[in-house]
């Protein structure tokens, strides 16, 4: 086994806390790359190679909604004021997002929290937000796959601002629809399960949370609500966007149990 998956040299940016429990999981269970499955050093979240097919080019997201330029949607008037996406929903970024919705490993999240986090450091009209807010899951279904995956990079975003996350500002109601198995007209529709928990966010500005960017339809329900409750600015936080190009196959080939 190489030398270096037992160095106890501890990256700057890894809490100790993290750190101390990714060394001794690794001696257990080998940390590997989420996107490729293969061997990688204890407190590395994906590989050198994913990690450069991952890297977005300089504006290649649109920041009014967070989707590709090409794929702008900001004609629609979203509901969120601003998107930032991590990576593109397809290829080791696609691979990455299934092994976090199939529980495999916490890492994807934990690596687009951190790429995500830096952004809204930088943004000075970004790194000021009141909180840090998942889009909610359905009990039933969180307990099935034993995370929410958007509430994992909710809290990796907030390890790296140091803006406080909150998880009692919207509800999700159990359905027995799947969000992939729905056309994106269909997506528009489905939104009736978020509900609003009823808080007072008067002048709250929030960083609103999920794992994939496909339609918006999602953010743009749950930032209705939190808009309802009087927050006066939400931005939109994915992990991966989707491509038009991609995005029909992406759907309908997405792992059955999401």
């Amino acid at each position: 086994m190489p030398k270096e998956v037992f160095s106890l040299r501890i990256p700057s940016e890894l809490p100790l806390g993290r750190a101390v429990s990714l060394f001794l999981l690794d001696l257990l269970y080998p940390n590997r790359c989420p996107c490729c499955k293969q061997s990688i050093s204890w407190h590395r979240y994906v590989c050198d190679s994913c990690a450069a097919a991952l890297a977005l080019p300089e504006h290649a997201v649109c920041p009014g909604c967070g989707k590709a330029q090409g794929d702008c949607i900001c004609d629609t008037a979203p509901a969120f004021d601003r998107g930032l996406a991590a990576v593109w929903y397809e290829g080791v970024g696609r691979a990455g997002i299934l092994s976090l919705k199939d529980a495999e490993s916490l890492h994807f999240a934990r690596y687009c929290g951190t790429i995500l986090g830096k952004q809204i450091l930088a943004d000075p009209q970004l790194n000021g937000y009141d909180c840090v807010v998942p889009v909610p899951m359905a009990t039933r279904k969180k307990r099935r796959r034993y995370c929410n995956p958007a509430e994992v990079l909710a809290k990796e975003i907030a390890a790296v601002t140091r803006i406080p996350m909150r998880t009692d500002l919207l509800h999700c109601a159990e359905t027995a629809v799947a969000q992939h198995t729905l056309s994106a007209a269909q997506r528009r529709k489905h939104v009736s399960q978020f509900s609003a928990a009823g808080k007072d966010l008067k002048g709250y500005r929030i960083l609103l949370c999920d794992d994939v960017l496909t339609t918006g339809s999602t953010m743009n329900r749950c930032a209705e609500l939190l808009k309802a409750q009087g927050a006066v600015s939400v931005a939109a936080a994915a992990a991966a966007t989707t491509r038009r190009n991609k995005e029909t196959t992406d759907i309908h080939n997405l792992h059955t149990n999401s």
